[in-house]
Formats: structure tokens, C-alpha cells, sequence
């Protein structure tokens, strides 16, 4: 997908500035050093990059920012609509060949180059754990060159499936992905990242935290991929009709982007090194549920039709408990599922035309 200037709309200006001033002594810190993203063109990625564009300018900083990403120019004309004198330079290489130029010493590195494609994991599980699991060595060589703090962006696949009977994903639960099913090629090549940058940490004292994100709604998602929230946005504000495949009875979280960022930033500044936080939010919903409120508060006409039925073996749950960084940072959510079904469809509708969602 490309972006353009008209997609940083009013809605996303309000949510900038509800991260600067939410996160402003973290912000502070990291918009007057380097810092390295890389992924810059996905979902997290996207936001992370506007979020230190919009406090750079905000707090007057002194930092420069490194993007590697798929789409330069994409990403260029988003953070010109925001700040144009910002200092960005682009890497468009594979982060398996990653350089970082020796003007970005002893800065921060946020590590989002992870292709989060069901497709790939599906299609070709063997290139995709060669992707993380080479991409992380190269990131962890590269940052201990520059001295670089690392936030690695991680997963809650990491846990594996979720048992039903169980409330919450915490940090110590001990599941893990099936290694029988090549499907979990992206799950347990997170949790080898994972070992390989706490390995970096004890043995050559490289800083490195681990973030394990969970499920998400905000602009700039996709849509029509294989995240449900998307595809019931899109369904909502092209028909009336939401269709579900599944029964809906599995259960989600989801966490809106200011408060993604605000938590990201602290990890970054503050997180412990050697140590794995959830990224998340703990509102649970039904999928089933979630296809409703998208139609009460984006449209009202929309009919929420269910295809399939629910059994033990489709059921799923992916909900994490966020005591650690709540606890240990003071992260506090402030942004609820309505709310930021809410928000993500005003955006939707400032832009306008469907097809530059």
C-alpha cells in the first residue's frame, strides 16, 4: 500500500499529539539521539516513524532517524506532511544485508523487519525462519557495532495456542509453538530471535528488550489480509454486510496505536535488558462481538452475517495479561476498543477514497 500527504488527516494529527504528550519524558530522550527502524514501511513501523517525527518537531530535537523500508518514498511523503525539515535517511536494503552508517552511534535501534505474512509462513515456512532468524543476526552484530540500544519487536505467538481455560498470557507461562507443524515457522523463529538477543545481552552486553505485540486496530492497518478488525472496517464502510467465516466465538484483544507507541517508547527508553514484555490490551472480545460494535460505530446499516460453527478444535485465544509493563514502567492504557474502532473509521472516512486505505 502507498500513502500520500492526504492520509495524515486530522484524526492522525490528534493522535500524534496524544502520544507526544502522554509520552513526552521518553520522547525527550529518544528525538535528541540517532535512532535506526527498521521495517519502517509496516503497520508498527508507520506509526513508531510519525510519532518521532511529530516530537521532533514538537520538542525540538536533535536526533536523526534511519528507516530501512520497502517503500521509501511512501514514507517520505507521510513524514513531509508532518515535519519536511525532519532528518531521515532511507536504507532500502535487506535487513539480512543491513549497514548502519557510522553517524548513528550510540542511539537507539528499533528491530520491526519481520514480514508478518500468513501467506509466507503458509507457502514457504522454510524461507521464513531463514528470514528472522538471519535478519536477527545481522540486526545483533550491527547494533553491538554501533553500541545501539535494541527494542526487538517480537510476538505473542511465541506462546503458542492459547488453552481456552486460560485467563491470560503472562511473560513466565511457558507454552510454546507446535515444532511438528511448519506452520510455526514465524512463532518459533520470534522465540530463537528472542534467545538470540538475550544471548547478545548476557554474554556481550548489548541492551536488548524484547516487545511481544498482540493484535492491534488503528489507521494504516491492513485491510483485506488476515486481520479480522480490517476486514470488518472495509466491509462496514464498502456494503452492509460483515461476514464472518469462522463461528466468532474466538476471543481478541485489541490495543489503538497512540497506546502502542506510548508503550513501545518506554520499552525502548526504560525496558530491562534480558527481559520480554506483552504488548497488548486486555478488553476482551468475541470476534463475533467485535463484527458488531464495528457496525454500531461505523455503520448502523450493516448486517453481521456468520458462516461457519464453532468447535474445540477452531475456537482460539489471544489475550495477554500487561502487568510487567504496567507495573514496572506505569503504562496505562487510555484508548478503548470502542473508542478506537472509532477513530481508525474517521480516518477512514477523512481520506475518503477506498482504495488508498
Amino acid at each position: 500500500m502507498s500513502y500520500g500527504s492526504q492520509h495524515i488527516t486530522k484524526q492522525i494529527l490528534s493522535d500524534l499529539e496524544e502520544i507526544n504528550q502522554k509520552s513526552k519524558s521518553d520522547l525527550l530522550e529518544l528525538v535528541n539521539k540517532p535512532l535506526v527502524i527498521t521495517g519502517a514501511s509496516g503497520f508498527v513501523g508507520t506509526w513508531l516513524t510519525l510519532s518521532w517525527v511529530s516530537a521532533r518537531k514538537k520538542l525540538n530535537g536533535s536526533g536523526r532517524l534511519l528507516l530501512t523500508s520497502r517503500n521509501p518514498q511512501s514514507l517520505l511523503q507521510l513524514t513531509n506532511a508532518i515535519d519536511p525539515e525532519s532528518p531521515i535517511s532511507f536504507l532500502s536494503s535487506d535487513i539480512r544485508n543491513l549497514v548502519i552508517p557510522n553517524n548513528f552511534l550510540n542511539g537507539y535501534l528499533v528491530h520491526a523487519a519481520t514480514p508478518a505474512s500468513a501467506t509466507l509462513n503458509s507457502s514457504d515456512p522454510a524461507l521464513m525462519l531463514k528470514i528472522i532468524v538471519e535478519g536477527q543476526e545481522r540486526v545483533l552484530g550491527e547494533a553491538i557495532r554501533t553500541s545501539n540500544r535494541v527494542l526487538f519487536l517480537s510476538s505473542g505467538a511465541v506462546y503458542g495456542r492459547q488453552p481456552l481455560d486460560l485467563g491470560q498470557l503472562t511473560e513466565t507461562w511457558e507454552g510454546a509453538p507446535m515444532i511438528s507443524d511448519g506452520r510455526s515457522a514465524y512463532h518459533e523463529g520470534k522465540r530463537v530471535a528472542e534467545l538470540m538477543g538475550n544471548i547478545a545481552s548476557e554474554k556481550q552486553g548489548l541492551h536488548f528488550v524484547t516487545a511481544r505485540l498482540f493484535a492491534f486496530v488503528a489507521p494504516f492497518l491492513p485491510l483485506g489480509t488476515h486481520f479480522a478488525v480490517g476486514n470488518f472496517l472495509r466491509d462496514a464502510h464498502t456494503s452492509n454486510l460483515i461476514e464472518i467465516q469462522s463461528g466468532g466465538g474466538s476471543i481478541r484483544t485489541y490495543l489503538y496505536a497512540t497506546d502502542l507507541c506510548s508503550s513501545l517508547w518506554s520499552l525502548q527508553t526504560r525496558g530491562q535488558s534480558g527481559r520480554a514484555y506483552n504488548v497488548g490490551a486486555e478488553e476482551e472480545v468475541s470476534i463475533r462481538e467485535l463484527a458488531h460494535q464495528v457496525a454500531a460505530t461505523t455503520n448502523r446499516n450493516a448486517k453481521v452475517v456468520v458462516h461457519g460453527v464453532d468447535s474445540q478444535e477452531t475456537l482460539s485465544r489471544y489475550v495477554p495479561s500487561i502487568e510487567r509493563i504496567s507495573n514496572e514502567l506505569g503504562v496505562a492504557h487510555s484508548v478503548a476498543l470502542e473508542q478506537a474502532l472509532m477513530r481508525t473509521s474517521t480516518w477512514m472516512k477523512e481520506v475518503g477514497n477506498e482504495n488508498e486505505w
